[in-house]
């Protein structure tokens, strides 16, 4: 799968590349994102476009009721660092068949996926900081000390939040 910030494209099963978008608004399916990371998690949904279109910030352990569709899908990244996170172990998500039409919320979990041990020493590390600067102190190779040092300034950002999407489904 190819993610970029505006178009994500997924292989489908006859090995084609094709854009993630949503298809149609023929089946609800009643959903609740539930946190269940330590971080706040902005929500995210693919237009039929396939244009990425912001819809809400959580915080953890908070939930997020959606009147959706079951071609629509959905994507969750690190408020702060923009890291992606997943559902079922899917970076992006879509309702299965069977939770269209039902007349009930079915819950899905948002966690961060397996990390590898570099992007979680990154992460680690980025927390104990003091400043940007302080990554150059470190004794890392050069591009390790860069990428720490931009992942420093990127955590203590504070994250803009964006105005939601109007609901166009």
């Amino acid at each position: 799968m190819a993610i970029n910030d505006e178009l994500v494209y997924e292989v489908n099963e006859k090995g084609e590349n094709v854009l993630v978008k949503s298809i149609n608004s023929d089946h609800q399916a009643y959903l609740r994102f539930t946190n269940l990371t330590s971080r706040a998690v902005d929500v995210w949904w693919r237009d039929f476009a396939g244009k990425k279109r912001f819809y809400e910030r959580m915080e953890p352990g908070a939930f997020y009721d959606i009147n959706s569709y079951l071609t629509h899908p959905w994507e969750f990244t690190d408020a702060t660092t923009g890291e992606h996170y997943v559902i079922n172990n899917k970076l992006v998500f879509r309702a299965p068949e069977r939770a269209g039409d039902l007349r009930y919320r079915t819950n899905w979990n948002i966690t961060v996926p397996v990390r590898t041990l570099k992007s979680t020493a990154m992460q680690t590390l980025a927390s104990l900081l003091p400043h940007p600067d302080a990554a150059s102190e470190l004794d890392l190779p050069n591009v390790l000390s860069r990428e720490l040092a931009e992942l420093v300034t990127r955590m203590r950002r504070a994250p803009a939040v964006e105005e939601p999407a109007e609901n166009t489904w």
